[in-house]
C-alpha cells in the first residue's frame, strides 16, 4: 500500500467515526426533546371525573377506549380535567389537558360508556311457547336497560306466551295475547255482588276474553244482556253500585 493511499484510507475512517459520533449525539438530543406521556396517567384522571358524574345503584361506567401513548415536548408534566364533560344518557366524554412547564401541550377526550339498569319482568325458567304465564314462571331481575320501560309481573300473568323464552330472558307484553278463560258462546258462571250479598246465575257468553277484561253475558231464561268482569275461567263477576265488599 502506497503512502497517499494510506492516508485516504485513514481519512475515510476518521469520517465515518465523526459522523457516527454526530448521529448518535444528534439522536441523544433529540430524545432529551421530547418524552411520552402514558396514556394510563390521562385515564386515571379521567376516571375520577367520570365516577363523580355517574352514580347510583342502578347506573355503571366503563371505559369506551384505551387512550393512546402521548409524545410531547420535553418538560414538567402535569395532567388535569379541562373544561366541562359531555353527558349522555349512554355516554360520557372528559376533556383532559396536558400540562408541559405550565402551558397547555394537548387536550385529550377519554370516553366512556354508560349502562343504566332496570328491574323488569323475567323468565323464571325455561318457557315453551303456549304457555299461559303463572306467577312462578315469571320473576323480577336486574337488566342493562334497552330503552324500554321496564314491565311488571301483574301485567304479564294469565296471558299465553308466543314464543319460546329462555330462563332470565327479558319478557314483554308484545311477546304474549291475552289468553281467553271465557268464550263466546260458552257457558259461564255470573257472580253479583250487593254489599255482602253475592248472587250466582248460569249465563252465556255472548263476547270473550282474558282475566280482567270485561264481556258481555246473557241470562238464558231473561235473555239480559250483563257487562261483567272476568275473574277465572269460566267466571265473570260484577259489583253493583254502592255494592263494594
Amino acid at each position: 500500500m502506497t503512502p497517499f493511499r494510506g492516508f485516504l484510507l485513514s481519512t475515510a475512517m476518521l469520517v465515518c467515526a465523526l459522523c457516527a459520533q454526530v448521529g448518535v449525539c444528534a439522536a441523544a438530543d433529540a430524545d432529551t426533546r421530547t418524552q411520552v406521556v402514558a396514556g394510563a396517567r390521562v385515564e386515571a384522571v379521567a376516571d375520577r371525573v367520570a365516577h363523580d358524574l355517574v352514580t347510583g345503584p342502578d347506573r355503571s361506567v366503563a371505559a369506551a377506549y384505551q387512550v393512546a401513548d402521548q409524545r410531547l415536548p420535553a418538560g414538567d408534566v402535569r395532567i388535569e380535567a379541562a373544561g366541562a364533560p359531555f353527558v349522555s344518557l349512554s355516554y360520557v366524554g372528559v376533556p383532559i389537558a396536558i400540562r408541559i412547564d405550565g402551558k397547555l401541550s394537548r387536550t385529550v377526550v377519554a370516553g366512556y360508556r354508560v349502562t343504566t339498569y332496570v328491574r323488569t319482568a323475567v323468565a323464571a325458567h325455561d318457557l315453551a311457547p303456549g304457555a299461559v304465564l303463572a306467577p312462578d314462571d315469571v320473576t323480577l331481575a336486574r337488566l342493562a336497560s334497552n330503552g324500554r320501560p321496564a314491565v311488571g309481573i301483574d301485567v304479564l300473568v294469565g296471558r299465553r306466551l308466543n314464543v319460546a323464552t329462555a330462563a332470565g330472558a327479558a319478557l314483554y307484553v308484545e311477546q304474549t295475547i291475552p289468553n281467553a278463560v271465557v268464550k263466546a258462546g260458552q257457558a259461564a258462571i255470573l257472580v253479583i255482588h250487593d254489599g255482602i250479598v253475592a248472587l250466582v246465575a248460569d249465563v252465556i257468553a255472548r263476547t270473550g276474553g282474558a282475566i280482567g277484561d270485561t264481556v258481555t253475558v246473557v241470562n238464558p231464561q231473561t235473555q239480559k244482556a250483563i257487562a261483567a268482569i272476568v275473574t277465572a275461567p269460566n267466571r265473570v263477576e260484577l259489583t253493583l253500585p254502592g255494592g263494594e265488599r
